[in-house]
């Protein structure tokens, strides 16, 4: 990054896009749910547009573009964490073709996952109920108060901490228990 100092800050380069992309989803929410109300097949806002009509196609088309061109950002860290005790075991030449195929299988795999859980969106809504709340809620003011604790944290700040921290922790307790319900319930 040519200038670092921009990308925090309130109106940093982070702060500017989170809330553009959270705006936008609220919009995409707040629309759905005005269009479609409590009639709404559940999953995905994207299963009511309507396919007969040109601009539901055209929605589901750019849609599908987007995944398609994006799969590979949003795969970039399974494929660094996967490649390298992989890429250990081969010579030079075999590289290149061999990271070609395990990318190629892993989309494969990922694909027939995908296909094969019935019912996706409450095994994605575990997967965000298990991870989402210990990334973003529990571990770094977990981290905050052992990294800085020999520093001297006033008791404020570990208040904070522990508040934030017990927070993510309810979370990860109710969306994991509602998650296993949802998908025992179905089964």
């Amino acid at each position: 990054m040519a200038t670092p100092e921009a990308f925090g800050g309130p109106t940093g380069v982070l702060n500017t896009s989170m809330v553009i992309v959270a705006c936008l989803y609220t919009a995409v929410g707040f629309f759905g749910y005005l269009r479609y109300g409590d009639h709404m097949i559940p999953g995905s806002i994207t299963l009511n547009i309507p396919l007969n009509e040109l601009l539901g196609q055209s929605v589901r088309i750019m849609l599908g573009l987007a995944i398609f061109f994006s799969y590979g950002l949003q795969f970039y860290v399974p494929m660094k964490i996967v490649w390298p005790p992989i890429e250990r075991n081969l010579r030079e030449e075999y590289r290149y073709p061999a990271e070609l195929v395990t990318r190629t299988v892993l989309v494969i795999f990922t694909f027939f996952l995908a296909i094969a859980i019935p019912n996706l969106s409450a095994v994605i809504s575990l997967v965000g109920a298990l991870s989402s709340s210990t990334l973003a809620l529990i571990f770094p003011p977990i981290i905050e108060i052992i990294t800085f604790w020999d520093y001297g944290l006033s008791k404020k700040t570990i208040f904070k901490d522990l508040f934030i921290a017990l927070f993510g922790f309810t979370g990860f307790l109710f969306g994991t228990y509602a998650s296993l319900h949802d998908i025992f319930d179905h089964s």
